[in-house]
C-alpha cells in the first residue's frame, strides 16, 4: 500500500517486475541465466520464469539454447530505435560521432532522470585507454560533468542542493566535499558555459560537458566528452569545454521540448 492508502493500479507489481528484468539485461549487456535473473533482482524461479517468458513472446527478450541464457530480443531493438527517432537522437548521433572522431574520445548525450544523469546516447572511444559505459548507465548529478551541466541550467537547482546531506558521499578521493562546494561550482559552471568532472565520479577519468537548452535557457539534456585524466591536462579543458557548448547548440533543435529529462 502506498502513502496515500491507496493500492496500486492491478498489474502494477508485474510491469515492475517485467521493467527490472529488462533493465538488467540492459545494464549487463549481455546474458543472463533465469536463475541469475531471480537472484539479482530478488524474484522467485517461477516467478522469473513467468515474466521472462512473456517478454520473449514480444520479442522483448531472447533466449540463446547454447548457454540457456536471455539477452534484450529484437523487439526491443525496435522500441529503441523508435524512442531514437521519437527524440530525435538519430539526428544527434552525428553530431557526437563526429566530435568522436575529431578527438578520439568518448562523446555521451544525457538526461536527466530525478537524482541521476542517464546515458541516452554514446559514441565510444576505440582508443586503447578508454573508460567502457553504455546507455543505460546511471551516475549521481553531483559527481558528473552531465550533471552539474543540467542542474546549473535548471528550475530546481536550489532545492536539489538542500535536498544533499551537507558531506556529500564521496565517490573517488576528488568528489567534491560539501554541499556549498557543490552549489559554488554550479554557479561556475553558468558563467563559463561547461561544467567539468576532475575525477568526481570514476578515477582517472575527466569530463567536459555543456547542457542542451531549450529557448528559456533550461537543460533539456548534457552533451559530455569524456577522457583519461592522462589525455586530458588541464590546460586542454576549455578547448573540450568550447566543443560540448558548439555540440549543444547543434543538437538543440533536435530534441523536442519537454519530452527528455524528468525531475
Amino acid at each position: 500500500m502506498n502513502q496515500t492508502g491507496a493500492q496500486p493500479p492491478a498489474g502494477t507489481q508485474a510491469i515492475r517486475r517485467a521493467l527490472g528484468i529488462l533493465r538488467l539485461l540492459m545494464d549487463e549487456d549481455g546474458e543472463l541465466t533465469l536463475s541469475a535473473i531471480a537472484r539479482k533482482l530478488d524474484l522467485t524461479p517461477g516467478t522469473t520464469h513467468r515474466v521472462v517468458r512473456a517478454l520473449s513472446a514480444d520479442g522483448l527478450v531472447a533466449h540463446n539454447p547454447r548457454t540457456d541464457s536471455y539477452h534484450l530480443g529484437p523487439g526491443a531493438i525496435l522500441l529503441g530505435q523508435a524512442a531514437q527517432r521519437v527524440h530525435g537522437l538519430q539526428l544527434a548521433l552525428p553530431v557526437i560521432q563526429r566530435i568522436n572522431a575529431d578527438t578520439g574520445e568518448s562523446v555521451n548525450i544525457t538526461i536527466r532522470e530525478g537524482n541521476e544523469s542517464v546515458v541516452l546516447l554514446r559514441a565510444q572511444s576505440t582508443l586503447p585507454l578508454r573508460f567502457e559505459q553504455h546507455p543505460g548507465a546511471r551516475f549521481p548529478l553531483y559527481a558528473t560533468a552531465s550533471g552539474k551541466a543540467m542542474l546549473a541550467n535548471s528550475l530546481d537547482a536550489e532545492s536539489y542542493l538542500a535536498s544533499l546531506p551537507e558531506q556529500l558521499p564521496a565517490l573517488t578521493s576528488h568528489t567534491l566535499a560539501t554541499r556549498d562546494d557543490l552549489a559554488l561550482e554550479l554557479a561556475e559552471t553558468r558563467d563559463r558555459g561547461y561544467s567539468i568532472d576532475n575525477e568526481e565520479n570514476v578515477a582517472g577519468v575527466r569530463c567536459v560537458g555543456a547542457g542542451v537548452l531549450d529557448e528559456r535557457g533550461l537543460a533539456r539534456a548534457a552533451v559530455v566528452i569524456q577522457v583519461p585524466t592522462v589525455r586530458l591536462p588541464e590546460d586542454r579543458i576549455p578547448e573540450l569545454g568550447a566543443l560540448a557548448i558548439d555540440a549543444a547548440k547543434e543538437i538543440a533543435p533536435f530534441l523536442p521540448p519537454d519530452r527528455l529529462t524528468r525531475y
